[in-house]
């Protein structure tokens, strides 16, 4: 029954569907995930669009990321097992558009990275050039708004230092564990710049460094005021990168070559890799046997150090 419903509203009602929003150049743009990162830089691709003066009807899990964007029509928040993503999949067309790439496997191993065309793009245009929309993906950027009344109610409720600078302890291991370097290099960071108010972000069932403050579990939007009030940031590869981005907010980013530098650099990154040592860059492997070895053995604290100290 539900395939018959598919079919229906695939090959007879998304025509139509597709047609009208074609008519009043309005574009549906939805994403369904658990990657939080995905939605941060989807913003990008928002952006263009709306540069060709296109209204946007924006559906994501995440709609806190989008709150103010004057950029969008309209926001929605729903999630995958919404009716109405089931009718957006079914109804996909020229107007009504999955960001995704499409070149998602399940079970292989690897990224979906490893399947383009050209796996050195930017992962916001790997799951959007299917848009077949022309956009300009040498002029993309991330985006994230707040109001003045946020910011204020943030500078009061939210306690920071003068100055401080963010760093990571490891990334979030549902997809894959090949982005970490090492926890005791991350603290030996902290070690070498006592003079620096430290504050780790991440979640509270993470290590915890030492020597620093914690602002763990954070809301959403609270996390992007940090970094954006931030003097600097050291992350790995993920959301914390992509929301660095938006504000244009220095991130050392320690690069383990998981995915080729092009997918995930920024302007604001100054990226500290040891990808000519290694011998499977990119590596694009979900679980690597190898990554200790090819990676983190490679990359020496003292590098990390100094290329921190050299651009402070």
């Amino acid at each position: 029954m539900k395939k018959i419903i598919y079919l229906f509203l695939n090959l007879v009602i998304a025509p139509i569907v597709n047609y009208v929003l074609n008519f009043f150049e309005i574009f549906v743009i939805f994403r369904n995930g658990s990657a939080i990162g995905d939605h941060v830089y989807m913003s990008s691709i928002i952006r263009l669009i709306k540069l060709k003066k296109k209204k946007i009807i924006l559906f994501t899990n995440y709609p806190e990321l989008y709150f103010n964007n004057k950029r969008i029509y309209k926001l929605y928040g729903f999630n995958i097992k919404s009716t109405f993503w089931f009718l957006l999949s079914c109804c996909k067309g020229k107007n009504i558009l999955e960001f995704n790439s499409i070149h998602i496997k399940e079970n292989t191993g690897k990224h979906f990275m490893f399947y383009h065309k050209s796996n050195k793009i930017p992962l916001a245009q790997a799951m959007s050039e299917h848009f077949n929309l022309n956009l300009d993906y040498s002029n993309l950027k991330n985006e994230f708004f707040f109001s003045e009344k946020e910011i204020r109610q943030y500078e009061n409720t939210i306690k920071l230092p003068y100055n401080f600078a963010l760093i990571q302890s490891c990334t979030k291991k549902t997809f894959t564990s090949n982005k970490d370097w090492k926890l005791n290099g991350i603290q030996n960071i902290i070690n070498s710049f006592q003079d620096i108010n430290w504050i780790q972000i991440g979640k509270s069932h993470e290590p915890r460094l030492s020597n620093c403050l914690h602002f763990l579990n954070l809301k959403l939007r609270e996390l992007a005021y940090i970094i954006y009030k931030s003097d600097f940031i050291v992350s790995y590869e993920g959301l914390f990168n992509h929301l660095a981005a938006c504000f244009e907010k220095k991130n050392f980013l320690i690069h383990s070559g998981f995915l080729h530098i092009d997918s995930v650099n920024y302007k604001n990154n100054i990226v500290i890799h040891e990808n000519n040592k290694m011998n499977c860059y990119p590596c694009f492997n979900l679980h690597c046997e190898n990554h200790t070895k090819n990676f983190v053995n490679k990359l020496s604290d003292e590098k990390v150090i100094n290329c921190i100290r050299s651009n402070i």
